[in-house]
């Protein structure tokens, strides 16, 4: 089935994007993305074996257009990256849990036919440490309304605020299961009024606090709804909550009240215009792909690490097991 209908709500799965490739169309263990309109920015971390450090630039169209930075430890490098934000000035943020950095990139896109203009560093700021200012293990991003860039720190299990150049605002958490401690936070996001939301992945939770950090709820640990390790979190512009849980495979949806509407499983059901490209010329591939009796396993997402939502309520979900996002639509009264 590929509508899923509750609560008055219809999420109906329209197109997957994505495939296998070291470079180019295609993604190497995606973890992140965001959203500038139809162009999508993908944080593509590798493995230790296969590192990749690249960030692949393309839209909804599936039309490559470039990508930008390289695996290592230099300027407008990374190593171990989590988490990536595009601000309203075309700024990318991008997280390094193990340099402990955050780099910034000139995000803006400049068109050439299909070509995307060259990407540039601009600078970087973070030392490791658990004193207040320091980071220890980034893992999420999310920006305010200012400009302000909300940080979990996976290490230190707090979230740190920064403005954009990098100085400290404040911070709040501390290892713990209580209401406002965190164990290995990870996603995070920012509602149209400025509440913050954490997948507290190892306390299988997702907890909202206001802009200064100050506890409201925490939901999904019993009942519909019950999450296992939570990657990320996401609100749409109605209100409602979107927790994607990377140990079960699953979204979970709430409303605004943090009452349980659905789950999302993956819907799959056609290959990626990247992938169809490979299929239509490799009749090896083509030949090996026959053989298989029941594709309906792969439909389903494996190891979802992020998710975002774009102003048409678009539902974005990153797989980083199987190198793609599925995408959905939602609407009401349908």
């Amino acid at each position: 089935m590929n509508t899923i209908r509750a609560s008055g709500r219809t999420y109906d799965y329209i197109k997957t994007i994505g495939k296998g490739s070291p470079g180019g169309p295609g993604f190497r263990h995606p973890v992140d993305i965001t959203l500038w309109g139809d162009v999508i920015f993908a944080l593509n971390r590798g493995t230790e074996g296969e590192p990749c450090g690249r960030i692949g630039v393309f839209n909804f169209d599936e039309v490559f257009l470039g990508e930008f930075s390289s695996n290592g430890e230099g300027d407008g490098q990374f190593v171990w990256g989590t988490s990536i934000v595009r601000d309203n000035k075309g700024l990318i943020y991008l997280a390094d849990e193990w340099l402990n950095r955050i780099s910034i990139f000139n995000g803006s896109v400049e068109f050439n036919g299909e070509n995307i203009g060259q990407k540039n560093f601009l600078r970087k700021w973070g030392t490791k440490g658990s004193a207040k200012g320091q980071l220890n293990g980034p893992a999420g991003l999310s920006l305010d309304k200012d400009g302000n860039l909300y940080v979990t720190e996976n290490m230190n299990h707090r979230v740190s605020k920064f403005t954009p150049d990098g100085d400290f605002i404040l911070s709040w958490g501390q290892e713990g299961s209580k209401d406002g401690e965190f164990n290995h936070p990870w996603g995070i996001t920012i509602d149209d009024n400025q509440n913050i939301y954490v997948a507290d992945w190892k306390n299988h939770r997702i907890q909202k606090f206001t802009s200064k950090g100050i506890f409201i709820q925490s939901f999904g640990v019993d009942g519909p709804g019950k999450l296992n390790l939570p990657s990320d979190v996401a609100v749409d512009k109605d209100g409602d909550v979107y927790a994607v849980e990377w140990w079960d495979n699953k979204v979970q949806v709430y409303d605004a009240n943090a009452n349980h509407i659905t789950t999302l499983e993956g819907n799959s059901i056609a290959l990626s215009r990247w992938a169809q490209d490979v299929l239509d010329s490799d009749s090896e591939a083509r030949e090996h792909r026959s053989k298989v009796k029941d594709w309906s396993p792969s439909y389903r997402f494996y190891r979802p690490t992020a998710i975002e939502i774009d102003d048409n309520g678009r539902i974005y979900i990153v797989e980083d097991g199987r190198w793609r996002i599925q995408i959905y639509q939602k609407s009401f009264g349908q």
